[in-house]
């Protein structure tokens, strides 16, 4: 193992140091995914809390209820949540910033964040159409997690790369595979957490909204935590990619000493 990649961890912790009030930015953000979700579920179907935590997003909400309003909603969402995550990794590598960097940044990174949501509610429907069959549950879920690990750098390229959402989909691919551990554990890590406090959750909401507001609170502080970690990880692992040059593709020889 290369030197830099000795000092991976000691860049992790420096970054999480330096940029540790970024904690909040991650947190608010988290908080918005979350009670727009659960605000566009209880548009669709005045139901139970506990059901309304299970609904798939805003995107598959609309779709399922062809409903203008939850429409206009996920449009509003998707718009904010794609400036403010803009400014966010922006925030991660440099000085805090609320918004990106232009408007060819910005639609960048709302072409990746329409791909995102629209690939999260084809599995929701998929889950919703699978009842209670854990078969095609586990499979729909095996997908989604697939397609998460292929794009998983692909928000940060577009911002810190400067690159579209296609070139930037195949550099996370690339990504992933010079990190594959590293990726590996940050993701499965995360997964995990969020089952966990979605567990947690589920337990706590046996009565009123106004019960489960305290949980629910603690769960955006636990993730909204967890993730900007997860975040500033990838960030590290993926600028130690490319200052190492694992990204770059590999020379091959061929038969007449030719090199491709």
């Amino acid at each position: 193992m290369d030197r830099t990649s000795h000092t991976l961890p000691q860049r992790v912790t420096a970054v999480l140091h330096a940029r540790q009030y970024i904690v909040f930015f991650a947190i608010g953000l988290y908080t918005l995914d979350f009670a727009v979700a659960l605000g566009s579920a209880w548009l669709y179907r005045h139901e139970p809390l506990a059901e309304l935590l299970r609904r798939g997003g805003p995107l598959a909400d609309a779709v399922a209820a062809r409903s203008a309003l939850i429409a206009a909603v996920f449009i509003v969402y998707l718009l904010a949540s794609t400036w403010l995550r803009a400014g966010y990794i922006r925030s991660l590598v440099g000085p805090l910033c609320l918004r990106p960097a232009d408007r060819r940044q910005f639609l960048r990174l709302l072409a990746l964040q329409l791909a995102l949501e629209i690939v999260g509610a084809l599995v929701a429907g998929a889950i919703v159409i699978a009842g209670d069959d854990p078969l095609p549950v586990n499979a729909a879920i095996l997908v989604l997690l697939a397609f998460n690990f292929v794009v998983l750098y692909a928000d940060y390229i577009i911002v810190i790369g400067d690159v579209g959402p296609l070139r930037a989909v195949a550099l996370s691919w690339r990504t992933v595979r010079a990190t594959l551990i590293p990726s590996a554990l940050v993701l499965l890590t995360a997964s995990l957490v969020g089952i966990y406090a979605m567990s947690l959750l589920d337990e706590s909401v046996t009565g009123s909204f106004a019960r489960a507001l305290p949980m629910m609170l603690v769960q955006c502080l636990i993730m909204g935590s967890v993730l900007f970690v997860a975040d500033v990880v990838l960030v590290v692992v993926y600028l130690n990619a490319v200052g190492t040059d694992k990204l770059k593709p590999k020379r091959r020889s061929v038969d007449d000493g030719e090199m491709l």
